[in-house]
């Protein structure tokens, strides 16, 4: 394919995070090549923003950018034949140790004064699933031979609290000053993308170069801002929390549970947040529109978003499937609530082939419903 003329928009792809849930990402991404809107050889994306398990989406994409369809093809493999032992291990003994550590560490913790307890699960297995599934090495080829200009994977300084980008780009890419940021430039490794998706309590925080990282979705408050500071013209960004019930939750007549508790903050540091910008962005469009001088002059500019998310809940896929969650796993979630309190956590934790394949071919339809205004924004037309 011939080398983009420079006045072609920049498109940046944001991926954010939400566990097993990433699997709706790639069914997205395949709907956009079946339907012609993204080209199955060069991936047309030029910058490539991912937290959590959108980091891994990202990156598997990032690799694959002179040929996304065999990319695409690859992580449908991945995860249409996923299971929890290729992500964090699910053993007796393994599970058994780690819910001593806390036990041990929640009843004589502050006698001891040492605590040893890291997660309630170990990652060990999604390191090596990583190494062998997403040829890392292709992605500075691919910066090199100007098939994509940038991947920014985005974790949390687990000591400062500081959000980090670690960003695989051109040489001379400019990079920018956010408070309580930090810009790394460097080679994605499998380091990264295990930071990255570290998610709160559940998996382990992880060592790279003497500091010690976490779950990108943490920090990251506005998921749009790494795309646009690189340059982007244009962004595709993908969630994956779903709609609102339908109807209004009943009023509960006892307290919540940890379960409960853990669930809301896992929707709100993984899925709120790009959710949020999104709407920032178009109200910042809407200014620029409206005033341009002034707004050129204040350094904004409008960047059109298309923004796609799951038309169903994704909690309610989740418990139609809870039950293939790994015994001695539901065993252990049982100590934080019921059943029903545990099922928000459930979608994040539920890697399975059988709801991974939902998700991708919810996806898939997905685009598929949206033509129109997928169609208005690859024509540059700004969606109401």
């Amino acid at each position: 394919m011939a080398e983009k003329k420079t006045d072609t928009p920049l498109t940046a792809l944001v991926l954010s995070g939400g566990g097993a849930r990433g699997a709706y990402q790639v069914g997205v991404l395949r709907g956009l090549v079946d339907e012609g809107f993204l080209p199955a050889d060069r991936s047309g994306i030029d910058i490539v923003v991912g937290s959590s398990a959108g980091a891994i989406n990202s990156a598997a994409f990032a690799a694959f950018a002179d040929d996304f369809g065999a990319g695409l093809k690859r992580l449908e493999k991945v995860w249409g034949e996923i299971e929890a032992q290729q992500v964090f291990r699910t053993d007796v003994t393994s599970l058994g140790k780690i819910g001593a550590r806390w036990a041990w560490d929640l009843s004589f913790g502050g006698v001891t004064g040492h605590v040893r307890a890291e997660s309630l699960l170990d990652t060990t297995p999604l390191r090596d699933l990583l190494a062998r599934r997403i040829p890392l090495a292709r992605i500075d080829n691919n910066i090199k031979s100007g098939a994509l200009r940038a991947l920014a994977t985005i974790a949390t300084d687990l000591h400062t609290a500081q959000g980090v980008v670690f960003l695989h780009a051109m040489p001379g890419t400019p990079t920018w000053k956010r408070r309580r940021w930090r810009i790394e430039q460097t080679r994605t490794r499998v380091e990264h993308l295990l930071a990255s998706s570290a998610i709160p309590v559940f998996f382990p925080s992880v060592e790279i170069d003497g500091c010690y990282y976490g779950d990108g979705s943490i920090r990251n408050t506005a998921p749009l801002s790494p795309a646009i500071n690189l340059g982007a013209d244009r962004i595709i960004a993908i969630g994956v929390s779903g709609p609102p019930p339908a109807k209004p939750m009943p009023v509960p007549r006892q307290r919540p549970t940890i379960a409960q508790v853990a669930g809301v903050l896992l929707d709100a540091v993984m899925l709120d947040a790009i959710e949020v910008d999104v709407e920032h962005s178009e109200r910042v469009n809407m200014s620029v529109m409206k005033f341009p001088a002034e707004r050129a002059h204040e350094g904004f500019r409008a960047v059109d978003v298309l923004w796609l998310q799951p038309s169903r809940q994704v909690r309610a896929m989740a418990a139609e499937l809870a039950g293939r969650i790994p015994r001695i796993v539901r065993y252990l979630m049982r100590g934080l609530g019921s059943d029903e309190a545990v099922t928000e956590i459930s979608s994040y934790l539920l890697f399975d082939a059988e709801f991974c394949r939902r998700l991708m071919e919810l996806g898939r339809n997905d685009v598929v419903t949206e033509r129109e205004r997928i169609e208005q924004f690859f024509a540059g037309k700004v969606s109401d």
